[in-house]
């Protein structure tokens, strides 16, 4: 861990009461990279983005989580407002649950940046909208959520995370209500913006095939336990742990 670190997690614990869901995680990740955390369902990943993210007030974290040399710990309520959207941003899962069906696409935009105390700018937008491959921007923003397809609703989440450009991202499966073939253009689009930006990233997968597509490192969780980590290329074709070799059989049997 050094000054060029965006994103320090130290020696952190995460539990609910008695029940620990993380256990003693440590990593960094460097300034304008991609970082993967892999593992199964209730693994511990998704817990370790979302503690980050501030969502967790009813856990007890213990060790130490910076964004930017900040300690998350002694963020009021006020400075994680004041930090979400602009400083980080959160892709989720289903964008379906939490795009307004009744708002359009405009006003979703308008209302983010009315939340942070900026004017709305469309040519700003229709920007960010041709950046995330969502052609046509007049009809885009006259659309209501639920006119766009799945693969369009996550690139629309993407652009709202983005648009007031964010230094660091946390994306949470942000494929896996996608089909195959959309998974793909989308994991290649979400590296392409924060790579336009110079965002720092963490994306959450069970999918280490994914993980592999995207990211410069990647960290393999198991039970609560930061199992194995390394670049990329070396914990696809020298897994060390036997947990990180039951995952990449198992895309391989897929395949």
């Amino acid at each position: 861990m050094n000054k060029s670190d965006c994103i320090v997690f130290d020696d952190v614990t995460i539990a609910y009461g008695a029940e620990k869901a993380v256990r003693h995680v440590s990593f960094s990740v460097p300034n304008g990279e991609v970082f993967a955390i892999v593992g199964e369902s209730g693994s511990g990943k998704s817990t370790l983005v979302r503690a980050a993210f501030g969502m967790l007030k009813q856990a007890d974290i213990s060790g130490q989580i910076l964004l930017n040399s900040i300690d998350i710990s002694t963020l009021s309520d006020g400075d994680w407002r004041n930090l979400r959207g602009t400083q980080i941003s959160m892709i989720f899962q289903n964008p379906s649950a939490y795009l307004n069906p009744n708002r359009t696409v405009e006003n979703h935009f308008k209302d983010l940046f009315r939340a942070h105390g900026e004017s709305y700018d469309s040519r700003r937008v229709i920007d960010m909208l041709n950046l995330v491959h969502l052609d046509g921007g007049e009809r885009i923003l006259a659309s209501y959520p639920f006119q766009l397809s799945g693969g369009m609703q996550q690139r629309l989440a993407i652009a709202l995370s983005l648009i007031l450009k964010p230094t660091i991202v946390f994306a949470d499966e942000p494929t896996s209500a996608l089909d195959i073939l959309v998974q793909a253009s989308v994991l290649d689009l979400l590296r392409e913006v924060t790579q336009a930006l110079g965002a720092t990233v963490i994306i959450v997968t069970h999918n280490i095939k994914a993980a592999a597509r995207i990211a410069h490192s990647i960290g393999v969780m198991n039970k609560g336990h930061l199992v194995e980590v390394g670049p990329t290329e070396e914990v696809i074709h020298y897994p060390k742990d036997d947990y990180t070799r039951v995952l990449l059989d198992s895309v391989m049997k897929v395949v």
